[in-house]
């Protein structure tokens, strides 16, 4: 779930691969920091944001099964801060055409990686949240452990009324930070209700 950009030359801990037993249609593996206290010693001693998307993060395998019960053979699945990739490779399972984002390129080879590994096909691309261009064409927005700061809060709310403008569906993915409760009064000041699961899940 990385949504801030990374540096050129920060260094990097090794990715290793860690299976999700339960991910739905079976196991399958993602890649992951070997290392994350080395890759947090790093970031802080460059001064590069913390390397959230390196981290298989708990509301990705939630948000994964969610989106696993939807229709999915043929839509257009996009993930913002995919991170790892779990809830892209779920999607690609079961038939969507799926267009995995992050900041950070690293976490988007290693994302290509795990799709290979799986025979899955899910595309790539650099895009930022926070940045003024317009989200590329979806038929559901997926986003999953991306509220952790306040403008990051502002910016998804801002991307969820830009999907739901169009016509997508967004299902979202947090497990109570405080700014979740910002998403909301935002989506809620624009009409949108945003009412979270129990299990920190919203289809909006």
């Amino acid at each position: 779930m990385a949504l801030a950009n990374q540096p050129a030359g920060a260094p990097r801990a090794p990715l290793k691969a860690r299976v999700v037993p339960d991910a739905p249609g079976g196991p399958i593996a993602v890649y992951e920091s070997a290392d994350v206290d080395a890759d947090l010693n790093a970031a802080i001693a460059s001064g590069a944001p913390t390397p959230y998307g390196r981290v298989l993060w708990d509301m990705a395998p939630r948000v994964a099964h969610v989106v696993s019960a939807m229709e999915l053979a043929g839509k257009r699945v996009l993930e913002l801060g995919c991170g790892t990739g779990l809830v892209a490779l779920v999607a690609a399972r079961f038939g969507a055409r799926v267009l995995a984002t992050d900041v950070d390129d690293a976490v988007l080879d290693a994302v290509a990686r795990a799709a290979r590994d799986a025979a899955v096909a899910v595309d790539t691309a650099l895009f930022d949240v926070r940045s003024r261009a317009p989200l590329p064409a979806a038929d559901i927005v997926v986003a999953a452990d991306v509220l952790y700061e306040a403008p990051l809060a502002a910016s998804i709310a801002r991307r969820v009324l830009e999907a739901k403008a169009r016509g997508s569906v967004v299902v979202l993915g947090d497990p109570g930070r405080v700014f979740r409760d910002q998403l909301a009064r935002i989506l809620a000041d624009a009409g949108v209700d945003a009412a979270f699961s129990a299990d920190g899940v919203v289809v909006i």
